[in-house]
């Protein structure tokens, strides 16, 4: 303390300087800046693109600037275009079929983009298509309906994706009638959705000669969610459906189909009257879609659900890694996705073809 009365504190060691903070001492060197950009360009996350900087230059750097010079890149790949415009271009150049359309302002409100390699493997394998939408996949928490297909080898491909402002009739009339164009004067068998209105109108007018089934998994979950919500328990709901509900939907003829239908009416759950009108409204008038006995007479190689869709969605938000991509980046990921897929889907049709001569030279 000195003779004012104040108090003087010295550091007793040198004052440390974090070179995380200090940006001439941190700043990306250029050899770094390109190893950002190439893995920037595999869709590598920045949190596992900062650790492989740090670890391979002994460096510090910290996320803002990973999240920085991804921007950059970004920037500088979009040369002055708007996210949707250079998709667009990018898509014409590399092949797409593209389907766009636009409001009075000349804003995109509905894109359907499908692969070159996807329009191959359509034209072959048409049969059965399923879709479903997700709104997990961009900045804008728009619709994003996912088209499948399935390969002779019963492995999924991505038949195309149509990113839309809403699910209406009209949005999804818009979307088939781009699958349409597509398929050429091609039928597919079957379509397999859930129970959204729009689309499945939709799907009976663009395709009337096309079977319309129902996923019976969301049918499943549809009905214990029902029943729960008239106070039954989760594990009741689910016995149910097991049970009672699964052996209705197996009837192998009408007739059976019909009288496990008044079985089920006469049963214990037939006194839940508000439960009975819900499946006599929403569930027992589309039989035809979901029931055993009905759906037995379509090619649908199996399919009668759209969980080949979720699992699409699942795999394709890996790649995405994130809810807040832009249509540019989402398109590119999206891109590398499906090239993926193709390649992995060429083995499977190649080992299969190999199997299946094997059994042949052994019978000859």
């Amino acid at each position: 303390m000195d003779r004012s009365g104040k108090s003087k504190g010295f550091h007793n060691h040198k004052l440390e300087v974090y070179s995380e903070g200090n940006k001439q001492r941190n700043a990306l060197s250029k050899e770094e800046k390109n190893e950002i950009k190439e893995l920037e360009a595999t869709h590598t996350q920045a949190r596992d693109i900062r650790s492989f900087i740090n670890r391979k230059y002994d460096a510090h750097h910290n996320m803002d600037q990973v999240y920085n010079e991804t921007a950059k890149i970004r920037r500088e790949r979009l040369g002055g275009l708007s996210p949707m415009r250079w998709t667009l271009i990018e898509a014409d150049r590399l092949g797409y079929f593209i389907g766009v359309d636009f409001d009075d302002d000349h804003c995109v409100t509905r894109l359907f983009l499908c692969h070159p390699e996807s329009i191959k493997m359509l034209s072959a394998w048409y049969f059965v298509i399923l879709i479903d939408s997700t709104y997990k996949t961009n900045k804008y928490k728009q619709p994003l309906v996912q088209l499948i297909g399935v390969s002779p080898v019963k492995k999924n491909f991505n038949i195309g994706f149509a990113l839309v402002s809403d699910e209406t009739k009209e949005t999804y009339a818009w979307v088939l009638s781009q699958l349409k164009n597509v398929l050429g004067g091609r039928r597919p068998d079957a379509f397999v959705t859930d129970k959204e209105g729009g689309l499945g109108v939709s799907v009976r007018e663009i395709f009337p000669s096309s079977a319309h089934l129902l996923c019976v998994w969301h049918m499943k979950k549809n009905i214990e969610a029902k029943m729960m919500s008239l106070g039954s328990s989760r594990e009741s709901a689910e016995a149910f459906v097991a049970g009672h509900w699964q052996t209705l939907m197996n009837a192998n003829t009408q007739r059976g189909f019909q009288q496990r239908w008044v079985d089920l009416q006469n049963s214990e759950w037939g006194r839940n009257l508000r439960f009975m009108n819900y499946l006599k409204g929403e569930w027992i008038p589309c039989a035809q879609r979901w029931a055993h006995c009905y759906t037995n007479r379509v090619f649908h190689i199996g399919n009668t659900s759209t969980n080949r869709v979720e699992s699409a969605h699942s795999s394709l938000q890996k790649w995405l890694a994130s809810s807040t991509h832009k249509i540019d980046t989402l398109f590119l990921r999206y891109h590398t996705s499906i090239e993926g897929k193709v390649t992995e889907l060429r083995k499977d049709l190649e080992d299969s073809r190999l199997k299946v001569f094997s059994i042949f030279l052994q019978w000859c």
